[in-house]
């Protein structure tokens, strides 16, 4: 699981499907990524830090990733 996300989805009260949406993914995708099953793409992972940043946060992308051993691709 990547702790930094999950941080930002609840406190901006989203859940997989709504970041899903978000994304243009479906659910499972969202799902596979946060279990690391599947890797993130940067630009994937460039729209979250855009979306979170919209609803107030200051991220970039290595503090949303970085803080944990993460794949990105």
């Amino acid at each position: 699981m990547y702790k930094g996300i999950k941080i930002e989805m609840i406190k901006h009260d989203l859940n997989m499907e709504k970041l899903a949406k978000v994304l243009n993914i479906s659910t499972v995708s969202v799902s596979n990524k946060m279990s690391k099953k599947t890797q993130w793409k940067l630009a994937e992972a460039k729209k979250l830090v855009d979306f979170f940043n919209s609803k107030g946060s200051d991220l970039t992308v290595e503090s949303l990733f970085f803080s944990e051993k993460s794949d990105i691709s």
